[in-house]
């Protein structure tokens, strides 16, 4: 029971136990009179009985019982307070005057951005949000740095802090921190330390001790090695990983528990070593973690998922959630588990609860994911039972990916793809049309030249014209064998006045809605139509209301006008439309506002030409005023809305990949027709259908490819 209710609780108890008392001595003195006036008439046959049994029952008389229950409560009222400390879950610090002025000094082991150190972290903070005590931090960055030498020099920086900052309790997470720090310099001293994120064996730090207790981190690895035996063609079983001191220490801790010697290492310092060292595994294991990338100096995340996603062939796993892009499977430790336990366990010491008598404990929370993108790299075929209990990842990417062996490295050698993007390099639609070429190219040996307009940010059409000449002077001399163009831009400003009935093929892709407008399909030209899918969403937020009026609110842009026009003639005609196109952050709260009355769904489109747009202002206030089911189309507009139907950019540069390497097989360009987007990716916002009080079911939870909690 809570502490809060627990008070309240034995408040309700006195308040009734001392009414119950008064009663009762009120009711013995009534009987105290009533029984002097029958012993004066009553015979003295039944006065001498009485007198008998008075003798017998004194300690029971009316007169003794009510003392009696006043004692009994004066004696053992207060062992109540005995189970307040027996909660193990959450010290008594309500009201939080005991935490008044306290402060908590967090020392990782690593560094910021990493994400088990980023997880827990998470876990901290969530835990001591909305209470007085101060947090400071220290990241000793030994996971980038792991020599000896700076490891010793990140613990004395360290101390110089404590001395300064004299920290109530200190947490210290993963073991650099205790092997460099807590051990030598810490360890049996006044200040109360909380360890997390320790691999397996406490013991060597001479742990636990007076003044410090923690949470021990264990790998479900019996699961994990049963799992993917199920679909390993032998046992034998190998571990990748980078070669750093926790994970030498994991391979020895796994061998001598579990695997008796028979888990061969595979410890790397470079990406061109991993690559080398997960081929030859293939050929000397039956499965393979692949553990963590963490000592990979230059580890290049697409580039691994690109290579893994074409040669995995045995069931890979790993027990860190950020290695999900990368394995068939994870079996993944909650770290913010461990943050939260650490901040948790550093309030119970301050509100009185000395380390001494908290056990430590291990990590319990544990969560399944299956990589389908890994999976079709190695032909699996997962049962339906195991779907229904994992966390599904990359279903899009499997889908757009090739089938195993489709494509013969360096199968194209020689010949040569220019990229014409409309926007620029950095922007994240560019980026995916990008990813999803580059997923579909991978290896095939063509040579690809980018240009890229910048459209986006600069849109004055002069400058746009002269760009479209660069651009189309650089194919000219570049002799590509199939031009890629990417969005609305490049048609009208290269494309169709240059390269339209020309010798050179051209693949679209990003145009939206129609391509009519810039003469294609043409003898040289097809490509991928892009739609938004608001018909999709519309379905969608029917399902949470049974009125039919529609709401939309967006930036008053020239883009909003076109596609408000576009979606009034296909969608919005029978759903009494309310359209506000806004200019300002107060104009877009007033439209929020109007539409909590006139409309019963909510469409939250681009924010894009809104001025003074402040993010955080949106999401506080459409928490604080919003009750209609919302929903966007955009993934920026995702921390708003509670339902997200995007466009995935990869399915567009995919699709203009598989139709140029149809053009080099020597299909004709007049018989690949132009196609429409078909793929959408749903985001799922819980704080603000909490917000709104809607229920989110089950069938779309497992449809998400991205939850915000």
């Amino acid at each position: 029971m809570p502490a809060s209710n627990l008070a309240k609780w034995e408040c309700k108890c006195y308040v009734l136990l001392f009414f119950y008392c008064f009663l009762i001595v009120t009711a013995s003195g009534f009987m105290a009179l009533l029984e002097s006036f029958i012993h004066v008439n009553m015979t003295k046959y039944f006065a001498g009985k009485k007198s008998e049994n008075h003798a017998k029952n004194q300690w029971l008389s009316w007169e003794t019982f009510p003392w009696f229950m006043f004692a009994f409560l004066l004696l053992f009222a207060p062992l109540n307070r005995f189970a307040q400390t027996g909660d193990a879950h959450r010290p008594n610090i309500e009201p939080q005057t005991c935490l008044l002025d306290k402060k908590i000094f967090w020392i990782s082991s690593y560094h910021q951005g990493y994400e088990g150190n980023d997880a827990i972290e998470t876990g901290i903070r969530s835990q001591l949000k909305g209470t007085p005590v101060t947090l400071r931090t220290f990241f000793m960055d030994t996971r980038r740095n792991n020599t000896a030498v700076h490891g010793q020099t990140a613990a004395k920086k360290a101390l110089s802090i404590i001395e300064q900052f004299r920290p109530d309790v200190i947490i210290a997470s993963d073991d650099n921190a205790q092997k460099y720090l807590v051990a030598p310099y810490l360890k049996e001293k006044a200040v109360p330390i909380v360890f997390c994120g320790v691999n397996w064996d406490m013991h060597q730090y001479g742990y636990p001790a007076v003044n410090i207790t923690g949470m021990i981190e264990v790998d479900l690895v019996q699961q994990m090695y049963e799992l993917m035996r199920s679909y390993a063609q032998g046992d034998k079983i190998g571990f990748l990983s980078g070669n750093v001191d926790v994970e030498r220490k994991m391979i020895e801790i796994y061998n001598r528990r579990f695997f008796h010697g028979r888990l061969k290492p595979y410890l790397v310092e470079s990406m061109a070593e991993f690559k080398h060292a997960f081929l030859q595994a293939q050929q000397e294991v039956d499965m393979l973690y692949i553990y963590n990338y963490t000592g990979i100096k230059d580890w290049d995340a697409n580039e691994a998922e690109l290579f893994l996603s074409r040669y995995t062939r045995i069931p890979t796993g790993s027990h860190n959630d950020f290695m999900a892009p990368f394995v068939t499977f994870v079996t993944a430790k909650s770290l913010s588990e461990h943050g939260r336990y650490a901040a948790e366990t550093a309030l119970r010491i301050l509100s009185g609860v000395p380390p001494y008598e908290i056990a430590v404990t291990e990590n319990k929370k544990v969560e399944l994911y299956v990589n389908m993108r890994m999976a079709k790299a190695a032909s699996f075929v997962f049962s339906v039972d195991l779907l229904k209990t994992a966390t599904v990842i990359s279903k899009v990417k499997a889908y757009l990916d090739p089938a195993p062996g489709a494509i013969t490295p360096a199968q194209y050698a020689g010949k040569k793809f220019y990229l014409l993007n409309s926007y620029h390099k950095e922007y994240e639609w560019s980026t995916g049309i990008k990813n999803g070429l580059l997923s579909r190219l991978y290896e095939t040996g063509i040579q690809l030249r980018s240009f890229h307009m910048d459209a986006k940010r600069n849109n004055s059409p002069d400058r746009l014209k002269k760009i479209g000449q660069k651009a189309y002077e650089q194919i000219i001399q570049f002799q590509p064998d199939v031009v890629i163009a990417c969005d609305d831009a490049a048609q009208k400003y290269v494309v169709s006045p240059y390269l339209r009935g020309q010798k050179i093929p051209v693949v679209f892709c990003g145009v939206n809605w129609d391509a009519s407008e810039y003469g294609y399909p043409a003898s040289n030209i097809t490509g991928m139509i892009e739609e938004e899918p608001i018909g999709r969403l519309i379905d969608l937020l029917q399902q949470f209301t049974k009125g039919r009026r529609l709401g939309y609110i967006a930036g008053n842009t020239l883009t909003q006008k076109k596609l408000v026009e576009c979606y009034h003639e296909q969608y919005f005609q029978q759903r009494e439309p309310r359209i506000c196109l806004v200019d300002s952050m107060a104009e877009w709260k007033d439209a929020v506002m109007e539409m909590q009355d006139s409309a019963d769904i909510l469409i939250l489109s681009n924010y894009s030409g809104i001025q003074n747009w402040d993010s955080r202002q949106a999401v506080g206030f459409i928490k604080q005023h919003n009750t209609l089911p919302t929903g966007g189309m955009l993934n920026f507009m995702a921390p708003y809305a509670i339902f997200t139907l995007e466009r995935i950019s990869e399915e567009q540069g995919s699709s203009a990949a598989s139709a140029a390497l149809r053009i080099l097989d020597g299909t004709p360009v007049s018989q690949i027709p132009i196609k429409k987007n078909i793929l959408f990716r749903l985001i799922l916002n819980f704080s603000m259908a909490k917000a709104s009080n809607i229920t989110i079911p089950y069938t779309l939870l497992k449809q998400a490819e991205e939850l915000i909690q």
